[in-house]
């Protein structure tokens, strides 16, 4: 109980001060201008990106949105932005003021975003990291090693709600390159006036990693995007003519003597929960006795550039539930994200063209530790765990090594070493190199070089081997890019997610945009082609044809007012070898003198030339509401889900419908619906249908204190797979037994309510309820059946000293 007062008195200290802005901001009166006279300005258009690092002895700020210190005289100022979106070149429809200050324990930002149509800025008290699409923001990008490879990511929205993480170059996703997964511990408040919204931020030293050097330039960049319309602007100017865009930044010249001091983070976490489960002999929920958890979380800078993480017993509680995945027809496993905080810190420092380290493979750990960061112009990454499976199985223990250095003015080349290991004969380790270089400032190439050895108890070693390499190139209207991959049949990465081994595939894909000029009805449009090719292994370096070729062309099309649509046609083409339908067997035909049947195989050419029709658009033109919606018509094999090989050819039908709803700046919720049917094309009979419908409720009581609900229908049913020549059931038959492809339907209800008080990242408290229930039937909301239930509850404090 001791421990859980401390923590609660922490907890309320913690909620006096750091109460966020209320929606009361908007309106509030404008913020004190600092005589532009009195600091050095630096305009980015005219090519003033050489900022002097403008240190002060003492900053007594108080972080409120207001700029109304005499010390903001002393700082520098950035201004002149340039638009990058969606049109590069032009001066930005806006004026942006950036005024910096360094001190010796932290850097300081100052901004200044004026707007014409000041009732147009879009603002809300969102959730961290969330709103990029929905509000108005500025980001600010440190390089803090000027190596052009990595930066920190401050991001903040017109009231000062925060979003923040880490730009690696080389990573992929949607817009820049730019994790979120981080989570750092800084400062910040804006508010809202006629003339657009100022905001102030505080970012302490002890929350960056940086050179151990006297004196040090950084990288700089500053972006601000408006939401109404889409444009982005930055200050030192960005073209997508080149690969790299922290190549592109300015710089702060001449920082000296920086020391972030001790950098120690305790994080003791409390969690209880209480949960019951269906008893089919009782007939009611089972219900376990109250559970209760104590872990911990520690951090410690080894130096300003390495730090070393631990956990013990770690909580994963507040994690929120994967989306529901369409499964009816997959032949492979489904990759999930990760969500857990322990593991996405330091995760930029894994990535590499294939992911040989895939932290979901630890499921739940008892404990782990990592060491991470920068020395020299060598990054270092080592992570172990020691898992705990369950059931009285024998605990996995994971150790995997990163090592990359930078090579050139933005180039890398690395290795890593995974190894999972339950005995010593029962292991799997992988050992890989990789590089990314950067050719002409354009050309982006990459390669990965890997072998792994899978042991198994009372069996010898499985050796294997991965090989894939890529091309790139960037351009404002032209660009393309080429992949090679060859993973040999015994390559196994269990620390890792390789969905498929045995195989070689090659990819190619080129796009031209045309550009409408600003203000044009078409902002941008172009065609895009993508081909790809898959072949067993062993075949394709023999020269024989592949079993898998795709083809795509695309049309996309962006409209002044955030509006956009895209529209693919596509050609597909399975040539399955007959070896892979070994086993399998249409049902009653049987051989007059009672030997196994041979193989099923289908029709010759039936999965050659498959056609399909795709289109995708999206609304963000209002503030309040947002669309997308997505469908296709597709020929699609039917796959057995056991050996993966096409049995039959059906027509897939699918949708996909999302409504973001803002009604205020405190309340956000997001509907979506799926929808997947697959049907026989044989006789247009049904053999697969599914239906998700999802929605997400957020209310942000103020900054800091939030409740959120998310319910989940997940209905999925399965037919069986039937011969289509004759309409008869496919069987699987081995050692002279035979067993049916049986159906499969299921029709769940999951429900998690959440109320939460979260000031900053690591100090927390809330509490919980979840709900997951079987429907008898699709959507028939009669006597559905609850699996389980429980409640839970969860205090932590990150202690910074």
């Amino acid at each position: 109980m001791s421990a859980v007062a401390v923590l609660a008195f922490a907890a309320a200290v913690q909620m006096g001060g750091e109460e966020g802005p209320s929606s009361s901001a908007r309106g509030a009166s404008a913020s004190v201008s600092v005589p532009a006279s009195a600091v050095a300005v630096y305009e980015g258009r005219q090519g003033a990106l050489e900022v002097a690092a403008p240190w002060v002895a003492e900053a007594d700020i108080a972080i409120d949105g207001r700029l109304s210190e005499a010390v903001w005289q002393k700082a520098s100022l950035l201004t002149a932005f340039t638009q990058y979106d969606p049109v590069e070149g032009g001066a930005a429809t806006q004026d942006t003021e950036v005024r910096m200050l360094v001190t010796d324990d932290a850097i300081l930002f100052g901004i200044r975003a004026r707007d014409s149509e000041p009732d147009g800025v879009r603002a809300s008290l969102a959730r961290r990291d969330q709103y990029g699409r929905s509000d108005d923001w500025v980001r600010i990008v440190l390089d803090t090693f000027g190596a052009q490879r990595e930066a920190f990511v401050f991001q903040v929205n017109p009231l000062g709600i925060q979003g923040d993480g880490l730009w690696v170059e080389g990573g992929g996703g949607w817009g820049d390159p730019i994790d979120w997964s981080p989570d750092f511990l800084w400062s910040s408040e804006g508010r809202i006036d006629p003339e657009g919204y100022t905001v102030e931020m505080r970012i302490p030293l002890k929350s960056l990693r940086f050179p151990e050097a006297s004196l040090q330039d950084w990288g700089l960049q500053v972006t601000r995007r408006i939401q109404r319309n889409g444009y982005e602007s930055t200050w030192a100017p960005r073209t997508r003519a080149q690969a790299n865009g922290l190549a592109q930044t300015g710089r702060i010249e001449g920082l000296r003597d920086l020391d972030p001091g001790v950098f120690l983070e305790v994080n003791p976490v409390l969690t209880g929960a209480k949960s019951g489960a269906w008893s089919s002999d009782s007939g009611r929920l089972a219900w376990t006795p109250s559970q209760q958890e104590v872990g911990l979380n520690l951090s410690y800078g080894l130096t300003s550039n390495l730090t070393l993480t631990g956990t013990v017993n770690p909580d994963f509680s507040q994690v929120e539930a994967d989306a529901g995945q369409i499964t009816v027809n997959e032949r492979f496993a489904l990759f999930l994200p990760e969500r857990r905080p322990f593991f996405l810190e330091g995760t930029e420092l894994f990535q590499m063209p294939r992911r040989l380290v895939y932290t979901r493979a630890i499921a739940n750990p008892t404990g782990a530790a990592k060491v991470s960061g920068k020395v020299g112009g060598t990054n270092i990454a080592y992570l172990g765990a020691v898992d705990d499976l369950g059931g009285g199985a024998e605990r996995p223990v994971f150790n995997i090594l990163r090592v990359r250095r930078d090579v050139g003015a933005s180039s890398t080349v690395g290795a890593v070493y995974t190894d999972r290991t339950l005995s010593g004969d029962d292991f799997n380790r992988v050992a890989g190199i990789d590089g990314r270089f950067i050719v002409g400032g354009r050309y982006t190439l990459e390669f990965l070089a890997a072998g792994s050895a899978d042991g198994r108890q009372g069996a010898g070693a499985d050796w294997g081997s991965l090989l894939s390499a890529s091309l790139d190139r960037s351009g404002r209207s032209f660009s393309f890019g080429a992949s090679f991959e060859d993973a040999t049949e015994d390559f196994r990465a269990r620390s890792g997610f390789i969905r498929r081994v045995g195989v070689t595939e090659a990819e190619a894909n080129a796009r031209y945009t045309f550009r409408g000029d600003r203000g044009a009805l078409v902002e941008s449009w172009g065609p895009s082609i993508s081909v790809e090719s898959l072949w067993d292994r062993a075949a394709f370096w023999s020269g024989a044809g592949a079993l898998e070729t795709q083809a795509e062309l695309d049309m996309r099309v962006s409209l002044r007012g955030n509006l956009g649509v895209s529209v693919s046609l596509g050609r597909s083409t399975f040539n399955t070898p007959a070896s892979d339908y070994t086993g399998l067997v249409v049902d009653g035909a049987q051989e007059v003198d009672g030997a196994t049947p041979s193989a099923f195989t289908p029709r010759s050419g039936l999965f050659e030339g498959m056609l399909s029709l795709r289109f995708r658009s999206w609304i963000r033109s209002w503030e309040r509401v947002r669309l997308s919606f997505s469908g296709g018509w597709s020929e699609s094999p039917l796959f057995d889900r056991s050996t993966g090989a096409p049995v039959d050819l059906g027509a897939r039908w699918n949708g996909e419908v999302g409504v973001t709803l803002i009604p205020t700046g405190s309340l956000q919720t997001e509907l979506g619906l799926r929808h997947v049917t697959l049907r026989r094309t044989r006789d247009g009979s049904t053999y697969s249908s599914a239906t998700i419908p999802r929605i997400q409720a957020r209310y942000q009581f103020s900054r800091s204190i939030y409740g959120r609900v998310n319910a989940e229908y997940s209905s999925q049913d399965r037919g069986l797979l039937l011969d289509p020549a004759t309409g008869r059931p496919i069987v699987f038959c081995e050692d002279g037994s035979c067993s049916a492809r049986s159906a499969s339907e299921s029709h769940r209800l999951a429900i998690d309510a959440l109320v939460g008080y979260e000031p900053s990242p690591g100090t927390v408290f809330f509490i919980g309820y979840a709900r997951q229930a079987n429907d008898p039937t699709a959507f028939g909301f009669q006597n559905v059946q609850t699996q389980s239930e429980g409640v839970f509850v969860k205090l932590s404090y990150r202690f910074r000293m």
